[in-house]
């Protein structure tokens, strides 16, 4: 079955389903709430700038996402905007869903402007790599190192 890319503007009834992929992936264990997770992704459904993000799905069944925000990482306020909860269910995974997803994140991107787009990853540089992103220096928290990378736009 074919995978359609649709902007969570388009798609608000997948609204609970990026929260809830969110919140599990990478919500527990943080600051955020359930509730605040949800409002984000409320905010993203709003209108066509950022937040944005863009659900895969096959016919009415979510199995991806990612989004672009304006700030991903508290310990790096200077750099914008953020390709981040690139995310896709395990069932989907290692079928180019993930690269769809990227493309429609930097797509937006450039549509807004943006000269260059920014992530970190724990341990998914290859998947960026390919799809090509530069490694751009590591991002150090308390309880964990982030790979930082980069790609521009123009």
């Amino acid at each position: 079955m074919p995978v359609t890319i649709s902007s969570l503007v388009d798609r608000p009834d997948f609204i609970d389903a990026c929260a809830a992929w969110t919140y599990g992936q990478w919500g527990v264990g943080s600051t955020r709430t359930l509730e605040s997770t949800l409002e984000r992704f409320r905010q993203a459904a709003s209108d066509s700038v950022m937040p944005l993000t863009f659900v895969a799905h096959v016919n009415d069944r979510p199995i991806g996402m990612a989004s672009l925000f304006e700030d991903d990482c508290e310990l790096r306020p200077d750099l914008r905007p953020w390709l981040a909860a690139v995310f896709v269910h395990p069932d989907h995974r290692a079928n180019g869903v993930a690269g769809l997803l990227i493309q429609a994140v930097e797509q937006a991107a450039r549509r807004l402007g943006e000269e260059m787009i920014y992530l970190t990853t724990t341990d998914s540089q290859n998947l960026y790599t390919s799809h090509g992103w530069q490694h751009a220096g590591i991002v150090q928290y308390p309880d964990c190192d982030l790979y930082l990378m980069q790609k521009p736009l123009t």
